[in-house]
């Protein structure tokens, strides 16, 4: 007589979830790697558009907009008194790396332009990624530099 086997042993039950283990260790840092990229894209995407908002402020209101910044937060300020919204926080692992004069503070003018140029670098402290920010100062605009 022929004994039937009917489910699988503990032997092939732990050979099978080693595996998976095995197959899940990178597909998690990669997904934590991409998920710190995304955050550092949005941090950088977040101070191109208040600055943008702070630019088209001083140009309807016709006052001069400032935008400061320290290492973890940045706030706009209407002629360098008074807030205009929220104070803006970055993320936890997104630190300002670098800053040139033109970002310390960045002032806009009445006619939307900014008083001088200059870039601001945004760094992953955990993957080491960076973003640099870029401001030109006859047209007040600020871009994320490719």
């Amino acid at each position: 007589m022929r004994r039937v086997k009917n489910g699988f042993s503990v032997i092939e039950v732990l050979i099978s979830l080693f595996i998976l283990s095995l197959l899940m260790v990178p597909t998690t840092a990669y997904f934590l790697k991409y998920q710190r990229g995304v955050l550092l894209e949005r941090a950088a995407n977040e101070i191109v558009d208040i600055a943008n908002l702070a630019r088209e402020y001083a140009i309807n209101e016709r006052k001069e907009f400032y935008v400061i910044f320290n290492e973890r937060k940045f706030v706009v300020l209407r002629e360098n008194r008074y807030p205009v919204d929220k104070e803006y926080n970055l993320p936890e692992h997104i630190i300002i790396k670098d800053r040139s004069a033109g970002f310390s503070p960045l002032i806009f003018n009445k006619d939307g332009t900014a008083r001088t140029g200059g870039y601001l670098i945004l760094r992953d402290t955990a993957g080491g990624k960076e973003i640099k920010i870029v401001l030109h100062n006859l047209t007040g605009r600020c871009l994320i530099e490719k």
